[in-house]
């Protein structure tokens, strides 16, 4: 197992084995190359967000933005299925499944019925990817509402009964929900990654992965994220994120 140490503030850290943390292809469909880009890098997980437009899912991280020719279907739902069968019934060749992280900007009721209808014919075929929905989710309470095939993106400050947690497959929180923005081209203040490694403690305690958004698209924001054993360290430069993961190697 290779390990590599780095001094967050004045705490040395040691991150553990490379293989265990995933890699997260964020806001992917405003990649050039919508699922394809971050597929062919071997990313562990993909990010759509996602609109209702005329009865269809459109990918769109605005409501400006929305095309009915760019839709989940097209973009990621079909090509996936395309690599599934060409890889025996899973995402990736040598059986490595995907996670796919769908996060609903409104009409959230709405979306779910849809998305419930789209794949539950692939239910079978999709079995090897987790499917976590985020953004305007449904509330804990109604997640036995829902088939199981669809897991949920959990809230730092929310309350979850025993029975919703199960359906939690990651728990998310912004970093700026410990500290101040924070640009990644010097340290992590202490405090910051103290109250960080809390978090994560508590979750993995749980066994909940662990996921931050806006973190930093530099070296030093993935090292403090590996340091901080963050289970999701996202990106928009899947390339960057890429060559870092595989220096570790």
């Amino acid at each position: 197992m290779k390990k590599i140490f780095l001094v967050l503030g004045v705490s040395l850290y040691c991150i553990f084995d490379t293989s265990a943390q995933i890699i997260h292809s964020h806001n992917d469909y405003e990649q050039k190359q919508p699922f394809s880009a971050a597929y062919n890098l071997g990313f562990d997980s993909i990010e759509a967000d996602l609109y209702l437009k005329d009865g269809e899912l459109c990918v769109a991280h605005n409501q400006k933005d929305i095309s009915i020719e760019r839709t989940l279907r097209k973009l990621y739902i079909e090509p996936l299925l395309a690599k599934i069968k060409e890889n025996d019934g899973y995402p990736y060749p040598k059986k490595k499944p995907l996670h796919l992280l769908l996060d609903l900007k409104t009409q959230g009721k709405e979306i779910m019925q849809v998305l419930d209808a789209q794949l539950k014919p692939y239910k079978k075929d999709l079995r090897h990817v987790k499917i976590s929905i985020s953004g305007d989710m449904p509330k804990p309470e109604e997640f036995q509402n829902y088939d199981k095939m669809f897991s949920f993106d959990g809230r730092k400050n929310l309350t979850y009964s025993k029975e919703a947690f199960k359906r939690v497959y990651i728990v998310s929180a912004s970093i700026t929900d410990f500290g101040k923005y924070w640009a990644g081209k010097e340290s992590l203040p202490q405090e910051v990654s103290e109250k960080i490694s809390v978090f994560v403690n508590e979750m993995h305690a749980k066994n909940k992965k662990v996921r931050l958004w806006g973190t930093p698209n530099t070296k030093i924001g993935f090292e403090t994220l590996k340091a901080l054993k963050i289970d999701l360290i996202g990106t928009d430069d899947l390339p960057l994120l890429r060559n870092f993961i595989d220096s570790l190697k």
